[in-house]
């Protein structure tokens, strides 16, 4: 017979490789819940707990927001359900990652711009990247 395997809070960090604090944010967030307090008061997790700690890791790890986490927990606990809502959930996601590209693609043009504009042979008084960073009228060009 299996007995359950319950972790400590630092155990559990340990073997997810996140910090405690992270895991009491995910907590506070209502993302998981400890399985039982001990009557030293120490919270108790247990295997389930491992793994939804994990599944809530690869989100983050692909910038998924902690409310599409969250209902995306709760589309797991409809197990029967069409996997649309799924789908369309990780769709808008593709789409902020792709807006965030473009922006990201922006930003980088802005400093390519501030870099071309600015030789390393000159002083730092007469630096044009500087300067331009300064400059309250001047808008860096997209």
């Amino acid at each position: 017979m299996n007995t359950p395997k319950y972790y400590l809070i630092k155990e559990l960090a340990n073997k997810t490789q996140l910090s405690t604090d992270t895991i009491r944010f995910y907590e506070k967030k209502n993302l998981l819940q400890p399985s039982f307090r001990g009557d030293n008061n120490y919270r108790y997790y247990d295997e389930n707990t491992f793994k939804r700690l994990m599944f809530i890791k690869r989100c983050r790890t692909l910038d998924i927001s902690l409310g599409e986490i969250e209902a995306l927990l709760e589309l797991e606990q409809q197990p029967s359900q069409s996997c649309r809502a799924v789908n369309q959930l990780i769709e808008q996601h593709i789409e902020q990652v792709t807006d965030k590209i473009i922006e990201l693609q922006k930003f980088q043009q802005q400093l390519i711009q501030l870099r071309a504009s600015c030789s390393s042979t000159k002083t730092i008084d007469s630096c044009q990247i500087l300067k331009q960073l300064e400059s309250e009228n001047k808008e860096i060009s997209n």
